[in-house]
């Protein structure tokens, strides 16, 4: 059984410049090496032993000029990423593959539409070209992409309603609405606001 990972909340402005995450109803500012180890699992599904990794590359990306090798420690690396658990920033689940992963994190998630800024657009398109993406086709994170009606219309009810469950409970279809929703989130387009936690009655 493995254990996959990916980001918990949405991307603020903060007037003083600083890394700031809505987690639920609350603002997280964060730093350092947080900042991208949250970044490198955004938008994604990645296995325990790849996170270390990603990041590396994202900041490799970032900082093209700078020699990284040796500088990005692994208890640092550690810290950090146990420190974001504990404050509610990543989140987590055990299965075998990354689609069940995906199902199991969004069933649970209240989700946010993503409205992208320069910055943000430019942190997308680093973290796909560092995770091997083509060059040309990083770019498109600065392109709006057609959509089909189906996802446009998920995404006005998403608007008004974030959480999961209640299109879960209230469709003859909940595989499709994982599906949907996985790719939604996979494509940038959705943020994980945050996480109900699921209350087992004995």
């Amino acid at each position: 059984m493995m254990r996959w990972y990916t980001a918990v909340g949405v991307k603020m402005e903060h007037p003083g410049g600083l890394f700031c995450v809505q987690v639920g109803t609350e603002n997280k500012i964060l730093s350092g090496m947080e900042i991208f180890i949250w970044n490198a699992l955004l938008w994604s599904f990645v296995e325990e032993t790849q996170i270390y990794g990603r990041m590396v590359q994202l900041l490799k990306a970032v900082f093209p000029e700078k020699d990284l090798d040796g500088k990005t420690g692994k208890d640092e690396f550690n810290f950090c990423f146990r420190r974001l658990i504990t404050r509610g920033l990543i989140t987590f689940c055990e299965c075998e593959t990354e689609k069940e992963a995906a199902e199991n994190l969004l069933q649970n998630a209240i989700v946010a539409r993503v409205m992208r800024n320069s910055g943000e657009r430019f942190l997308m398109f680093c973290e796909s070209f560092a995770c091997g993406t083509p060059f040309w086709k990083a770019l498109r994170v600065f392109k709006k992409e057609p959509m089909e009606e189906r996802y446009r219309q998920f995404l006005l009810k998403i608007e008004k309603c974030g959480e999961v469950r209640y299109y879960l409970e209230t469709t003859e279809q909940p595989n499709e609405i994982l599906e949907m929703l996985s790719l939604l989130y996979q494509k940038k387009i959705l943020f994980i606001r945050s996480v109900k936690e699921v209350t087992i009655e004995a």
